[in-house]
C-alpha cells in the first residue's frame, strides 16, 4: 500500500537529450601478414598424474577468414589456430595416442582496440602415435565479432587437449605459453564502437559446488566460456568452473555456472568470455566445503569389502584409497578415478588387523578425509540390534508479516516510482529426499478509493535468497529481475544428485518498484502479492 499525493499545477517541460559517439579516420591498411610463423614455448600439466610435462616448443599462424585491408565494426570473422610445429608424445609416457582419438581446444587473445578471447576448437582426427613421435593435432577453428575501432592483434593463448584412452573420461593435457608469444595477426576495423557486454553474479555467497545465476547485456553468441578468478579478475581457471548452462539471446546472457567442489575459501570473480568479449563479475564469496568419505559397512572381519564414496576431490583425475593404522600408515591401498564433479565410489577389501579407519587421500598423504573403521574378529564379539524410526518432514512457507509499505509520492508531471522491500518469506523443507522447489509470486492491479488503477504489471522485483541457517544444505536461486504480474519466479532450488538433499530453511527476499504515470490520480493505492510454493 502506498500514497500518490496531489501537487500545485505547474507546466513542466522535457528537454531531448541525444548522445553522439565519433567514429575514426577512414584510412585504409595492407593485412599484417606474418611471413614466419609464431614461436610458442610452453609448459603443460598432465591432470591425470597431477604433474608438469617437460617445456615444449611449437610453432603456429592464426589464420582470419575474410582477409582484407580493413574491416568494419559488427564483422564476423573466421579464426583458425594454424600448427606450423606440433609436440612430440614424451618418450617416457604411459602409452601412445590412438588414432582419432585428440581432440584440441584453445583460446586467441585479442589485444589492442579490442580485447577479450576467441575460442577455438578442432576435430578429433589424428593418425596414430607412438611415444617420441609427433601428435598431429587438427587445427583449432572459432569465429569472433568486432566490436571496437582500431587495430586489433591476434596472439595465441593457451591450449588443452583432450585424449580419448578408453578410460571412460578424456585424459586432459593443459598447455600455457612461457611469457606472451608474439603477434601473429593485425586486423584494421572501421566504424562507431558497440556497448561493452556486462555481467552480474548472485547470490554474493556460495559453497563450493553451488550454483551462481549470471546475467548481463552486449553479449554475442558462440564460445561461451565461464572462469572463475581471483578478487581483482586475474588468475582466472575454467577448471574451477565444473558446469554451465549460459545462453545467450536477443544479446542477452542467462543462465547458472557450478562452482566447483574443490574450490577453496576466498573472495572471488566470475569472468565469462565469448566470441571477442568478456566482462568480470562483482566479488563472490565462496565457502569451501572440503574433502568427505563415507564408508559402508563400518566394521568387520578380514576381508570385508567396504564401498567408499567421496566428494570434494579434484575432479578427472586419482584418489588414492587405503585403510589407516592408528598413527596413520597407509594399508590395504588401490586407486578410483574421481567423476568431473569431484566424486568417486570404490570398493576396497580389508585385510590388516590394524585398520582404524578407511579413507582417500591425493598426491600428499596429508591431504585427505577418512572414517573409522572397527576391524572384528569371529566369535569374540555380540551385537544387538538398536532400531529408530526417522520421519521425514515437509514443504512449508511462513512470513513474520503481510503488510508490504511502499514510499509515498507526489504527483509532479513526471513518471516516478514507489520502492519498498516484501517480508520476508521463510521456505522450509524438512524432505530429505532431494527433491527441488519453487517460490513464485503474482500481483494484481493497485486501485484507490477514488477509483484510481495502476496496472499490475508496472510491480517489478529484484529477488534474493540465502541460507536461514548453517545446518542447511540446498543452494538456493534467485529468480530473475523484472515484473511480477501473474506469475514470476522468486527463488528455486534445484533437485539434488541421486542419493543427496536439499534440506533446510532458507530466507526469501525481494526489493519492489511500482511505476508511478506522470499524473496518476491520487489516493491510497493497494494491491496483494500472492506468494505460493510448489
Amino acid at each position: 500500500m502506498f500514497r500518490v499525493r496531489r501537487s500545485p499545477s505547474k507546466l513542466v517541460a522535457a528537454a531531448g537529450v541525444a548522445a553522439m559517439v565519433g567514429t575514426t579516420g577512414l584510412v585504409a591498411f595492407a593485412p599484417a601478414a606474418r611471413a614466419a610463423p609464431v614461436d610458442y614455448s610452453s609448459k603443460c600439466y598432465l591432470a591425470v598424474l597431477q604433474q608438469w610435462l617437460d617445456p615444449a616448443d611449437v610453432q603456429m599462424d592464426i589464420q582470419v577468414t575474410p582477409e582484407k585491408p580493413t574491416y568494419a565494426v559488427g564483422d564476423k570473422v573466421s579464426v583458425t589456430w594454424h600448427w606450423v610445429k606440433r609436440s612430440k608424445i614424451p618418450a617416457d609416457a604411459i602409452q601412445g595416442v590412438g588414432e582419432d582419438k585428440a581432440l584440441p581446444r584453445g583460446e586467441v587473445l585479442l589485444s589492442g582496440a579490442q580485447t577479450g578471447s576467441v575460442p577455438v576448437e578442432g576435430e578429433r582426427k589424428n593418425p596414430a602415435a607412438a611415444q617420441g613421435e609427433e601428435l598431429q593435432l587438427t587445427d583449432m577453428k572459432g569465429e569472433v565479432t568486432l566490436t571496437r575501432p582500431g587495430s586489433v592483434d591476434l596472439t595465441p593463448g593457451k591450449y588443452t587437449t583432450y585424449v580419448d584412452a578408453g578410460l571412460g573420461d578424456d585424459i586432459t593435457t593443459a598447455c600455457q605459453p612461457v611469457g606472451l608469444p608474439a603477434v601473429s595477426r593485425t586486423l584494421e576495423v572501421e566504424g562507431q564502437g558497440t556497448e561493452a557486454p556486462t555481467l552480474t553474479a548472485s547470490p554474493s555467497e556460495v559453497d563450493a559446488g553451488g550454483l551462481v545465476t549470471l546475467a548481463g547485456d552486449n553479449w554475442s553468441t558462440g564460445g561461451l566460456q565461464p572462469e572463475l578468478c581471483a578478487a581483482d579478475g586475474t588468475a582466472c581457471d575454467p577448471a574451477k568452473i565444473s558446469a554451465n548452462t549460459l545462453t545467450v539471446a536477443d544479446g542477452k546472457l542467462a543462465g547458472n555456472v557450478t562452482v566447483s567442489p574443490i574450490v577453496t575459501d576466498g573472495d572471488y570473480t566470475i569472468r565469462v568470455k565469448a566470441s571477442g568479449v568478456e566482462a568480470l563479475s562483482g566479488v563472490v564469496r565462496v565457502s569451501a566445503v572440503g574433502m568427505r568419505v563415507h564408508i559402508t559397512p563400518d566394521h568387520g572381519p578380514a576381508g570385508t569389502v567396504v564401498t567408499v564414496t567421496g566428494s570434494g576431490y579434484a575432479p578427472l583425475g586419482y584418489a588414492f584409497v587405503t585403510g589407516y593404522d592408528a598413527a596413520g600408515a597407509s594399508l590395504d591401498t588401490d586407486y578410483a578415478e574421481t567423476a568431473a564433479d569431484g566424486t568417486f565410489t570404490k570398493d576396497l577389501t580389508i585385510q590388516d588387523p590394524n585398520t582404524v579407519s578407511v579413507g582417500a587421500y591425493v598426491t600428499d598423504m596429508t591431504i585427505n578425509a577418512k572414517s573409522p573403521f572397527r576391524f572384528t574378529v569371529p566369535g569374540r564379539e555380540l551385537t544387538q540390534t538398536v532400531t529408530g524410526k526417522i520421519t521425514e518432514g515437509g514443504l512449508t512457507i511462513g512470513q513474520q508479516q503481510s503488510g508490504v509499505h511502499l514510499s509515498g509520492v507526489t504527483v509532479d508531471g513526471k513518471a516516478q516510482a514507489a520502492t519498498g522491500d516484501i517480508n520476508t518469506v521463510t521456505v522450509k523443507d524438512s524432505r530429505i529426499a532431494g527433491e527441488g522447489w519453487s517460490l513464485t509470486g503474482s500481483v494484481g492491479d493497485f486501485t484507490s478509493a477514488e477509483g484510481g488503477r495502476i496496472p499490475a504489471d508496472r510491480l517489478t522485483w529484484t529477488p534474493a535468497v540465502k541460507k536461514a541457517d548453517e545446518a542447511s544444505v540446498g543452494v538456493p536461486t534467485p529468480g530473475s529481475p523484472g515484473p511480477i504480474g501473474t506469475g514470476a519466479t522468486l527463488a528455486t532450488m534445484a533437485n539434488a544428485p541421486a542419493g543427496g538433499t536439499t534440506a533446510g530453511t532458507f530466507a526469501a527476499d525481494a526489493g519492489v518498484s511500482l511505476a508511478i504515470p506522470a499524473y496518476q490520480k491520487a489516493g491510497t493505492y493497494t494491491g496483494t502479492l500472492t506468494l505460493s510454493i510448489s
